[in-house]
């Protein structure tokens, strides 16, 4: 059984260029300033009405993954480029 605890509960109108804007008691309490990301999913349950969550994204979220490249990576991407050059060239596709 999921159970849901509301902290605070606001409605908001969707535009015709379907923009919604947040409620400030949402912003404040969740921190959410302009500039900011958020993710919006929908969550239904089985015979309930479809739910939006918006949810925060870290902006630091990245600030871990520089090393997931390999060392060598620029190397490698110019021997990809190089290899392409020349098969375009083999196939007539550039001069």
């Amino acid at each position: 059984m999921v159970m849901h605890y509301f902290l605070i509960m606001e409605s908001s109108t969707v535009t015709r260029h379907s923009q919604v804007t947040i409620p400030k008691a949402i912003r404040d309490a969740m921190e959410i300033s302009e500039g900011d990301k958020v993710k919006m999913t929908i969550v239904e349950e089985e015979g309930k009405k479809k739910k939006i969550v918006v949810e925060k994204i870290d902006a630091d979220v990245w600030s871990d993954c520089s090393d997931f490249l390999p060392e060598d990576f620029g190397k490698l991407l110019s021997s990809i480029r190089a290899d392409s050059r020349s098969r375009f060239k083999r196939l007539g596709i550039i001069p």
